[in-house]
């Protein structure tokens, strides 16, 4: 059973940098093809600095900066851990280059199916310099084969 103290923990900040490459290619991955995403002209045509960070990309630095930070800590199996559902609030674009700072805590634990499902909430903001550019919320969902 998920310990419901960990509601309101802090996770340590993630501060990274985000080089153009990896966004053209990241956007190429998913078959976006906006030409902010992968045209460093057509960028600034539309009033950017840079190329700018596909939706979901967030996410994905996210995820591959912490790891399986957080599901270790709280004793959880990364390996029975399903992404359950993610979501985002954009405020500004993220562009490459940019320095972003992931802020992230764990809102909310619970169980369903009479216990047998347990959901973790992580929010996470992420800013460049003084300006909140994003809010993400991502469930993640493990199976308690005990209480099954």
């Amino acid at each position: 059973m998920i310990d419901p103290g960990f509601v309101g923990k802090r996770l340590d900040p993630v501060v990274l940098r985000v080089p153009r490459e990896r966004v053209v290619a990241f956007a190429r991955a998913i078959g976006e093809d906006g030409a902010v995403h992968v045209d460093i002209d057509a960028a600034r045509a539309a009033g950017h600095p840079d190329l700018v960070l596909p939706p979901t990309m967030l996410f994905g630095l996210e995820l591959e900066a912490r790891g399986e930070e957080l599901l270790v800590d709280m004793g959880l199996d990364p390996l029975r851990a399903l992404h359950a559902e993610q979501s985002f609030t954009y405020h500004r674009n993220a562009h490459a280059g940019d320095e972003l700072r992931f802020e992230s805590v764990v809102a909310d634990v619970y169980r369903r199916m009479g216990g047998r499902l347990e959901f973790i909430v992580q929010e996470t903001s992420v800013h460049r310099g003084g300006e909140h550019l994003v809010d993400l919320r991502q469930v993640l969902v493990i199976e308690d084969r005990e209480a099954a």
